[in-house]
């Protein structure tokens, strides 16, 4: 078997390796190209939070609003974070 071409050029079957590696460094390229682009995207529209932090009685009355806690829950939980 002849691994030299006629004009001294690397056959096919020398040269498929490094196509190989060719297109999966290619496809690699390709998913970072995108991989950053949608992390961008994502970084870009994360919710900002300005101003001071929001107190006991702030969180109480948000998550009451949600429905995360009953009535009694909330006046409870409440009446132990002002005393």
């Amino acid at each position: 078997m002849c691994w030299i071409g006629t004009f001294g050029n690397p056959s096919w079957t020398v040269a498929w390796p490094f196509i190989a590696m060719f297109m999966v460094f290619k496809l690699a390229m390709w998913a970072a190209i995108v991989t950053m682009v949608v992390c961008g995207i994502r970084w870009l529209r994360r919710e900002r939070h300005y101003g001071a932090p929001m107190g006991p009685v702030e969180i109480l009355k948000a998550r009451y609003a949600r429905g995360e806690l009953s009535k009694q829950d909330f006046e409870s939980m409440r009446q132990d974070v002002e005393r």
